[in-house]
């Protein structure tokens, strides 16, 4: 069984799918564009503080020269207090390292000259720059002992006004705060995105429901023109493709009911022009047959005659009526007694009626209600006389149900093949070697001039008939 995609999903995947995708990769690269730019402008700043510390730092040798337990010592005291008073300034944590990595200079106290600096270590590629090349430098993000993203920027320092080489490494380490910026900018995308979302969906949601309400008017036109009904308009509220073939559709139906017309037009003055001679055959025939003497073996061919014209008139009579059919006029009939009406003219004692609820009523045309359920009726009962069906061989029953009365014509015989069933209602198909194909057609006009339907169910040696009306 082929999977049916409704036009909902269908949209979702070309509309919605599609502008949320590029929305995520346009954030995504959006957060990445602005992290990188923060953190060049962060690496910027701190260099800049770092090589203005730098040149504060007159004579490197001075520092190189201190070892630990110098940490009292004028030089040092000093040098620290100018990067105390940097880092006050600036809100940065400033520091000085030597080229083995070991601290000389600190603005924050409490750290032993000498001391190794860890942290240095990765960030070896960056105070390479520095020292071999004399090149300001930034390290990458790291996060803190405290849970907080940091970034050092470094600047060399030179050996003396005199030396150009880098003696030591100027490092200002500060919080990447940017991180709080960026933070708010994913939430803003977020929020943007599921906003995006939120409106495509609506918007697929709206154009899915005034799409399929046209087509559900189109197919539903579709199923009563294919049912014979072609009275009602096809009208679909839109300037689109779908009011294109929705005038397209209603010009159908009127070509179909122009063509239906004439043809009962043609049906009626067909009937109508055999039925003055067929009337006078039918005198004549009698009257050859009054001449005829009992005995005579001529008689039985005049009999014949008059079997085969009256056949003809039946026929005849039944074009008239599929021709000439009225419009219902609508009235209260009680369900059970009109049953029990068409039991009585099938006859056979074989046919019994049986309704439900003895109140049913329905709302028809009670002569042509009777014409449909007869003609059904006595279908049902040839049908199971020639299966040699017996006993209540042929049963109508009418129920109300789900807000529908349902009128069966039900019998045992044989069961009807499908796909002799998918033609049963079509004018002039007939598997009798005498019919003209109409009852059943008929049947199925009447139903619907009611606004109902027939249905068929043969299977296992039983078969259904069944009228549907409004309740």
């Amino acid at each position: 069984m082929r999977l049916r995609i409704p036009i909902l999903v269908k949209l979702l995947v070309a509309l919605v799918l599609p502008a949320v995708a590029l929305f995520a990769v346009f954030g995504w690269v959006a957060y990445q564009v602005e992290r990188h730019d923060l953190d060049d402008e962060l690496g910027r700043r701190l260099e800049a503080i770092a090589a203005s510390t730098a040149t504060t730092i007159h004579n490197a040798d001075d520092l190189l020269q201190l070892s630990p337990g110098d940490e009292d010592g004028l030089m040092y005291q000093t040098q620290t207090k100018r990067l105390a008073s940097i880092a006050a300034a600036t809100g940065v944590h400033v520091f000085v390292v030597d080229k083995q990595l070991g601290w000389r200079a600190d603005s924050s106290p409490g750290v032993a000259i000498g001391t190794h600096y860890n942290r240095a270590e990765l960030d070896r590629v960056e105070l390479d720059r520095v020292f071999a090349r004399g090149q300001l430098a930034s390290s990458i993000t790291f996060e803190g002992n405290d849970g907080t993203i940091y970034k050092t920027g470094y600047a060399p320092v030179r050996a003396s006004a005199t030396d150009a080489q880098t003696a030591l490494a100027v490092g200002v380490q500060a919080p990447a705060s940017y991180f709080d910026q960026l933070d708010e900018l994913e939430s803003r995308l977020m929020r943007w995105g599921a906003a995006l979302a939120a409106i495509s969906l609506i918007a697929v949601v709206i154009a899915t429901l005034l799409i399929t309400r046209n087509i559900r008017v189109l197919a539903a036109a579709a199923e009563r023109i294919g049912g014979g009904d072609l009275r009602a308009k096809v009208e679909v509220g839109s300037r689109d493709e779908l009011g294109v073939l929705g005038d397209a559709m209603d010009r159908m139906r009127a070509q179909l009911a122009e063509r239906d017309a004439r043809m009962q037009q043609m049906l009626a003055g067909i009937a109508h022009e055999v039925r003055n001679p067929l009337a006078g055959m039918t005198l004549f025939a009698g009257i050859l047959g009054d001449e005829i003497e009992a005995g005579d073996e001529r008689r039985g061919h005049v009999d014949k005659i008059k079997r085969e014209l009256g056949y003809l008139e039946r026929v005849v009579n039944d074009f008239l009526e599929y021709a000439r059919r009225p419009k219902p006029e609508l009235g209260d009939v009680e369900v059970g007694e009109l049953l029990a009406e068409v039991a009585q003219m099938a006859s056979t004692p074989a046919v019994t009626a049986t309704a439900d609820d003895t109140k049913l009523v329905a709302r028809a045309d009670r002569g042509q209600l009777r014409r449909a359920m007869l003609n059904l009726a006595r279908n049902a009962v040839q049908a199971a006389t020639a299966a040699g069906a017996d006993g209540d061989a042929v049963a109508l029953r009418a129920a109300k149900a789900d807000g529908e009365l349902r009128l069966t014509v039900w019998n045992r015989g044989k069961e009807i093949p499908p796909e002799t069933s998918a033609k049963l209602f079509e004018p002039f198909f007939t598997t009798r070697e005498k019919g003209t194909g109409l009852g059943l057609a008929f049947v199925r006009e009447i139903a619907m001039d009611h606004g109902g339907r027939v249905e068929v169910d043969s299977a296992d040696g039983e078969t259904t008939f069944t009228i549907v009306l409004p309740a």
